[in-house]
């Protein structure tokens, strides 16, 4: 896979991650426009027909709906700590399996218990 293709990925991994997050807080036509837009993966002229407006004027749109992810996000931060404890738990993960002989069968299956939990905080896998 080329570097540029999974850039392109990993950029629409995140948008659809803070859109998942806080789309909820976008305007109606912000919404709609960014889930047939990104997620239908409809044409700008597609979607200008739905909404009723020029192509021009959804670019637009998506630009500010984008914008406005990123302001929450920056005041928010969760998709940060979503991250964060991700990492976290990949690093408790690997140092469980190191030490895996030195380990009692209750502590690795309550560190088990624990790391899934871990994993389901939000609506989010981390």
């Amino acid at each position: 896979m080329s570097k540029e293709y999974e850039d392109l990925l990993k950029s629409r991994v995140d948008w659809n991650v803070l859109f998942d997050l806080y789309g909820g807080l976008l305007t109606e036509k912000q919404r709609k426009a960014i889930e047939l837009y990104d997620m239908a993966d409809w044409s700008l002229s597609e979607v200008a027909g739905v909404l009723q407006i020029s192509r021009q004027g959804v670019f637009e749109l998506l630009q500010r709906a984008r914008k406005r992810l990123i302001e929450i996000e920056e005041v928010v931060g969760y998709k940060r700590t979503l991250e964060a404890l991700g990492e976290y738990k990949r690093n408790v993960e690997k140092l469980l399996n190191q030490r895996d002989n030195e380990l009692s069968e209750e502590f690795k299956s309550k560190m088990s218990e624990l790391l899934s939990d871990l994993g389901k905080m939000g609506d989010q896998d981390v």
